[in-house]
C-alpha cells in the first residue's frame, strides 16, 4: 500500500528515478499492471490539474508526460496478458498536420488518451491528408485528431477532411482540431467535430464521444 501512495507522490512531485524504481518495485511484489496504470493516470491528472492552475508549467507537462510513457514501457512485457484479454480499445489517430512539424501539444494529447485507456496511433508530424485516410481506413478508428500550431496548418486540416469525406469514411467519424490557431469558427467553416488548446479538454471530449455522449 506505501509503495502505490509513494508512486502516485513520485509522479506527481516529478520524480522521476523514483517512480521508475517503485513501478519495478510494484510489479516485483506481484501488483496488477493495470492498477500501476490507473497510479500512473491518477499523477498524471494532477499534475494537468496544477498545470491548469498554473502552479506547473509545460515543462512539467512533458516532465509528467515522460514519466508516464517510460513507466509503461516498464510495464511493457507485463501487459501482454492483459492486452490481449481486453481487444476492445478503442482506436485514435493522432497527427500534426501536412507544413506543420511542432508536437508537444500532440505528444502531451497522446500522452493523455493512453492514460485514459485508449489506443493511439500517433502518425507524427508533417502529415499528409492521404496518411490520415490510409490509416482510418486501416484501423476502424471512430477519432482522428489534427495538430497544428502555424496558420499554415488550418488550410491542411481541412484539406484532410475533405480527403476522408472522399474517401467516404467521414459519416462515422469525429475530428477534433488542436494547436494554437484554431478557434470555433474555423472549426465549423473546416467541418471538424471539436477545437481545443488544452489536452485536458481535448480528452474529455474524446470521452464523451466514445461513450455516445455528444
Amino acid at each position: 500500500m506505501g509503495s502505490k501512495e509513494d508512486l502516485l507522490q513520485a509522479i506527481t512531485e516529478l520524480n522521476e528515478d523514483e517512480a521508475y524504481k517503485l513501478v519495478q518495485k510494484l510489479i516485483d511484489e506481484g501488483v496488477n499492471p493495470n492498477d500501476i496504470i490507473e497510479i500512473l493516470r491518477k499523477g498524471v491528472e494532477v499534475v494537468g490539474d496544477k498545470f491548469n492552475k498554473k502552479e506547473y508549467f509545460l515543462t512539467e507537462l512533458v516532465m509528467a508526460g515522460e514519466i508516464f510513457s517510460q513507466s509503461t514501457e516498464i510495464l511493457g512485457p507485463y501487459m501482454k496478458k492483459v492486452t490481449e484479454s481486453s481487444g476492445n480499445l478503442e482506436t485514435i489517430v493522432v497527427g500534426t498536420v501536412k507544413g506543420d512539424v511542432h508536437d508537444i501539444g500532440k505528444n502531451i494529447f497522446i500522452t493523455l488518451l493512453k492514460s485514459a485507456g485508449y489506443n493511439v496511433i500517433d502518425l507524427g508530424v508533417d502529415i499528409p491528408p492521404n496518411k490520415f485516410v490510409k490509416k482510418v481506413k486501416e484501423t476502424g478508428a471512430k477519432v482522428v485528431a489534427y495538430s497544428g500550431l502555424l496558420t499554415v496548418a488550418l488550410e491542411s486540416m481541412n484539406a484532410t477532411t475533405k480527403a476522408l469525406e472522399a474517401a467516404g469514411l467521414r459519416q462515422n467519424l469525429k475530428i477534433i482540431i488542436g494547436g494554437l490557431p484554431v478557434d470555433e469558427l474555423w472549426m465549423k467553416e473546416a467541418g471538424e467535430d471539436a477545437y481545443t488548446d488544452n489536452a485536458f479538454e481535448g480528452v474529455k471530449i474524446v470521452n464523451k464521444w466514445i461513450r455516445g455522449e455528444a
